[in-house]
């Protein structure tokens, strides 16, 4: 198999700028995945004496065991009464049915996956816009095991190549990271085949080696998300729930939690606990109105 030293030797930089700029005036909303597929492998394919090739080095990385990961659901309004319409049930709490999924970053039409923000909530509070002072909820994971995960968009391993292989290796990793992160919005779905296809054909490890995916936050520069596989999910615990709204200032976000749910215990539906009680002293001993 070609290695990444031989393989960029066949890679012509200004070929691969001319390919880069072509890919972007496509227009993409008449192509389909596969046709999509198709221009992506044009851009970062050279030939090479075993033929046109392409070649990455994902970069893989973990989480430990105890890191929280969060994810957050809109409360449509007049959703008031308990159990909340929207968060009454275990189930809730995970990626949602299929036949209700649309097409996402990672993912195709009718593929449910587990988006959420590592460490801290408000990644996952400005990746769904959520507005000052609307309540919402705020699910929350532990792992139970260390995550493995494959950064989409992160810097390339450099070590022993020459300024012009980094050169080289830079601009096809910075070419896959500005497609996959491309903003997207309403009218603009079709842009989603890009990112799809890109983590499916180029980051998608094997299982044994792979939990989820890590990529840059669009929503909030520096930051990043976490993806899991439907498959990983029994490497989380669900902590519980917070039922809260927040109020953005310049030193921080101030959250204000009203309410938490938890499974009841039968593995089903939610139980909701008010701030103070045992429930929420033992699950969530962090809450306060202070700012993060």
């Amino acid at each position: 198999m070609i290695q990444i030293k031989e393989f960029l030797k066949y890679v012509d930089i200004s070929d691969l700028h001319d390919k880069i700029c072509a890919f972007r005036e496509l227009d993409f909303k008449k192509l389909d995945y596969q046709e999509v597929q198709n221009e992506i492998a044009k851009v970062i394919s050279f030939e090479t004496p075993s033929g046109s090739c392409s070649y990455l080095t994902p970069v893989s990385a973990s989480y430990p065991s105890g890191t929280r990961f969060y994810r957050v659901r809109n409360i449509a309004e007049g959703d008031t009464r308990l159990p909340l319409k929207s968060m009454s049930t275990v189930s809730d709490c995970w990626e949602p049915p299929s036949q209700v999924v649309k097409a996402g970053r990672l993912n195709r039409e009718r593929e449910s996956l587990l988006y959420t923000a590592p460490m801290a909530p408000d990644i996952a509070i400005e990746e769904l816009k959520v507005v000052d002072d609307q309540n919402f909820s705020l699910i929350v994971y532990e792992a139970l095991t260390p995550i493995k995960v494959t950064g989409i968009g992160f810097p390339p391993n450099i070590e022993g190549l020459s300024k012009d292989e980094i050169l080289k290796l830079r601009m096809i990793q910075d070419f896959l990271k500005h497609e996959f992160v491309r903003d997207v919005g309403y009218g603009t779905e079709y842009l989603y085949r890009i990112s799809e296809s890109i983590t499916k054909d180029y980051f998608d490890l094997p299982p044994d080696v792979q939990d989820a995916w890590c990529y840059p936050s669009v929503a909030k520069k520096g930051g990043y998300n976490v993806c899991f596989r439907p498959t990983a999910k029994q490497k989380l615990s669900l902590v519980g729930v917070q039922i809260a709204a927040v109020k953005r200032e310049e030193s921080g976000y101030l959250f204000n939690v009203k309410l938490i749910a938890k499974d009841s215990g039968d593995g089903i539906n939610l139980s909701y606990h008010g701030i103070g009680s045992p429930e929420q002293e033992t699950l969530f001993p962090e809450i306060t109105a202070e700012k993060i």
